[in-house]
């Protein structure tokens, strides 16, 4: 035989395993009927593999016994989400919601998955796709069953034949077997056994391979690198980008796949474009309908994302935020002259319901802001708010202007020439990661391109020892690089320029109080508008503090920021939401309760239009100032700052509904539109005069699809991914730090293959971001206006004030 098995004596192994064999006969005729004789010698093999060990043959014929095989689990799909209960004989535990199932084996279990009522619970956390899944193949056994016993029927002479041209044996030996590679991988197929050549079709699944399909541990490696092959050719000639591995939606896929068997085959052309696109779409609807009854409970938020790329405003993207999550509702093109903003604005605002809307967020465009507070009159029942991450980044921006402060651009010009040339040489990479910073890296993409540079420093400042090290260690002394002119210009920055790591740690003192508002606004954990004043205000007495209270030091950076608040960022409804967030009104620390009631007042007369409910609600603010009522309740005032404010107005805002709704109203709101997708070119080919209108209506649903998947999962997403500094991702807001400078370049290292991996970055606040609280001053010569005394008295030219418009 070419393949398959041999019944020459002089080829047997001594305790080839039979049982294993008998159990792929079994799975090629699918259980015929008991009265064939294949089956017959199925049931005795198995009887007799129960009884004997390996090598104890009979005395009285060619019939040998093996050990019991390791399990007898079958290759039913569902044992993939489920494992075996140690503490009972039959129990099987669901690996999605963790239920017992004590017995009923595999088909109790699928009814489990499947929410069929009647024999067990059904499973609460089963995705839908995979209920669905197994549903239907309980619907199909049920009819499939008579057309399934002719199939057996039929294939039960064609197994009897190939049992006898296997188990054959010649005198009182024991038959000797000679597996192929394929059936020592755990495959075999009906051709092998027959001896002739194995066909792509006839491949089956081995049962290892199932019971392991959870994670593939039990595969054979030869198996596993043929698959990862597979999938990466697929992948380059697919043109797919390398962030696809990172979707939340990669492994389940893949465990789905493994789940239906080899026989599965992908959706075709035809299925992408229109049942299955048909289907997710009638999902994601399904699921914005959820979203959509919490507006009317805690109202909402609309979001104006404007396109700045290529033509000012030419996309606007609208999406609408609740504290249940964020949805992607259209994509607009406004790049024509004769678009009328102020009629796109009305039409969201219709569709959404001007009731459910207390704030509309766009850029500080004043356009978009001049177009909103006409609606504003017009519905009376929501504000316009500015986007508070884009302020506090032209915060950062205008820090690292160099007009204005020299010494901060100067620092991070030396601080991109030591990561340009980390992340443009191979080997210095790796030593630094390997060797020194335990697989971190020292550049941090941010949601923007300013935060990127300021939290990119703080790495730099948080490694300054593992950077010395590198520099100093015998690899680096050995190497090319410590003889070069380049690599000894970097080495001695880092060695030998103490005003570099002086000034790097009064940036940083100055910008991390900024980034942690910039995180807070940017975080799915809480709604942040009950946070967002004190947090600006407590960024400002940081800087103070930590420039020692000197007015020559902290001056001009607390005066871009109040100059940006003022200005820009300033809204009512921020000072309201600070007002209804009890753990800040009523802190001892707090000092600005006369202008958080003034906000509350402007909020109150936007919001409220009806001046019965106004009256309610001024009266009931009373109860609330002076902590009466349910307000004054011991557990109340324990609460304050324990309980989400808005949790805290459930609880004990129930004697004063007006206000109570009001403040829930307020307190669920966003601050920022940072959630937005920022790859544009999926829109801009969405709008493009080159597609039919069908085609047109068949993209826009698959932006509609991959957007609101991105932001509903964006919302259970814990741990952050690994960041790699010089992929292809992240250079739109790493350009300046990784970016080839040839300057910069020793071309006998250009070698990526060389490099590792990065490892998870720290999801810890504490290590994302340095504190730097030390006495260490300034450089006074470095600083851009007069330190003399302290004092802060800019000219005309360099008041942020301003300057900042």
């Amino acid at each position: 035989m070419s393949s398959g098995f041999s019944p020459d004596s002089s080829q047997l192994p001594p305790g080839f395993p039979l049982s294993d064999l008998a159990h792929q006969i079994c799975r090629l005729g699918q259980r015929a009927p008991k009265e064939e004789a294949v089956d017959e010698l199925y049931h005795d093999l198995l009887m007799a593999d129960d009884r004997t060990d390996i090598g104890g043959a009979s005395s009285n014929g060619g019939t040998f016994m093996a050990s019991p095989p390791a399990s007898s689990r079958t290759l039913d799909p569902a044992w993939a989400h489920a494992k075996v209960d140690p503490s009972s004989r039959n129990g099987i535990i669901c690996l999605h919601c963790g239920k017992k199932i004590g017995d009923g084996g595999i088909t109790r279990f699928k009814h489990h998955l499947a929410g069929i009522p009647g024999q067990v619970e059904s499973c609460k956390k089963v995705p839908n796709d995979l209920k669905r899944q197994i549903k239907k193949q309980i619907d199909d056994k049920g009819r499939t069953g008579e057309s399934r016993h002719e199939t057996r029927t039929g294939q039960s002479s064609l197994l009897e034949e190939s049992s006898d041209a296997i188990f054959s044996t010649e005198g009182g030996s024991p038959s000797q077997f000679r597996l192929s590679r394929k059936r020592r991988t755990g495959y075999s197929s009906l051709e092998a056994i027959r001896g002739s050549e194995p066909s792509s079709g006839g491949l089956m699944a081995s049962e290892d391979m199932v019971q392991h399909g959870m994670d593939g541990a039990g595969a054979p490696h030869d198996l596993l690198h043929d698959a990862r092959i597979a999938m990466a050719r697929w992948w380059y000639d697919a043109d797919v980008p390398f962030s696809a591995a990172k979707s939340p939606f990669y492994q389940p896929m893949l465990q789905a796949i493994a789940a239906a068997g080899l026989g599965f085959k992908g959706p075709s052309y035809h299925d992408l474009r229109e049942p299955l696109l048909k289907h997710i779409v009638q999902d994601i609807r399904e699921y914005l309908h959820d979203l959509k009854r919490e507006w009317s409970i805690h109202g909402c938020s609309i979001i104006a994302d404007g396109q700045k790329g290529h033509g000012e405003g030419s996309i606007i993207n609208f999406l609408v935020y609740c504290p249940r999550g964020t949805m992607f509702l259209k994509s607009v093109d406004t790049s024509t002259e004769k678009t009328d903003l102020l009629g796109i604005f009305d039409q969201v605002i219709r569709e959404v319901g001007p009731e459910n809307i207390v704030q509309f967020i766009t850029d500080i465009d004043a356009t978009y802001k001049a177009t909103v507070k006409i609606l504003e009159e017009r519905y009376r029942t929501f504000v316009w708010s500015p986007c508070a991450a884009r302020c506090i980044d032209l915060m950062l921006e205008n820090f690292a202007d160099p007009r204005y402060f020299p010494m901060i651009n100067e620092t991070l010009g030396k601080a991109r020439k030591i990561t340009k040339f980390i992340y443009n040489h191979a080997w210095v990479l790796s030593l630094m990661r390997k060797e020194f910073t335990n697989g971190r890296d020292l550049c941090r993409p941010a949601i923007s391109r300013f935060a990127t540079h300021f939290l990119t420093l703080q790495c730099i400042v948080k490694f300054e020892t593992e950077l010395r090290q590198m520099v100093t260690s015998n690899k680096w002394v050995k190497s090319t690089y410590a003889k070069g002119g380049i690599g000894k210009d970097v080495a001695a920055i880092i060695l030998k320029d103490a005003d570099f790591w002086a000034q790097c740690k009064h940036v940083v003192k100055v910008t991390e109080p900024l980034l942690r508002v910039l995180r807070l606004v940017d975080s799915n954990d809480k709604p942040s508008m009950g946070y967002l004043y004190e947090a600006m205000e407590k960024a400002k007495e940081s800087i103070r503090k930590r420039m020692m209270h000197k007015a020559c030091l902290y001056g001009p950076y607390v005066r871009v920021i109040d100059a940006r608040m003022e200005k820009q960022l300033h809204s009512p409804l921020h000072a309201a939401g600070c007002f209804f967030n009890p753990g800040i009104y009523f802190s001892p620390s707090f000092t600005m309760q006369s202008y958080a009631f003034r906000g509350l007042i402007k909020t109150i007369a936007s919001l409220v239009h009806d001046d019965e409910v106004q009256d309610k609600i001024f009266l009931q603010l009373e109860e609330y100032k002076k902590s009466t009522g349910d307000f004054g309740l011991p557990i109340a005032i324990r609460q304050r700052e324990k309980l989400n404010p808005v949790a805290w107005w459930d609880n004990f805002g129930n004697g004063t509904l007006e206000l109570q709704r009001l403040a829930v109203r307020v307190l669920s709101q966003c601050c920022s539109a940072t959630g937005c997708e920022r790859n544009w070119d999926v829109f801009e080919y969405l709008h493009s005069r080159n597609l039919s209108r069908l085609e047109r209506s068949r993209i826009s649903d698959v932006v509609f699809v991959r957007y609101n998947l991105k932001l509903r999962e964006r919302n259970l997403r814990k741990l952050k991914d690994a960041i790699d500094p010089i992929s292809v991702e992240h250079i739109d807001v790493l350009e300046e730090w990784v970016s080839e400078e040839p300057s910069l370049l020793c071309r006998d290292d250009l070698n990526w293959e060389s490099v590792d991996a990065p490892f998870a970055e720290p999801t810890s606040d504490n290590e994302e971001l340095v504190a730097i609280d030390g006495d260490e001053e300034a450089p006074m010569a470095a600083l851009s206006w007069s330190a003399a005394d302290d004092a802060y008295f800019p000219q005309p030219d360099q008041d942020p004030y301003l300057y900042v418009t």
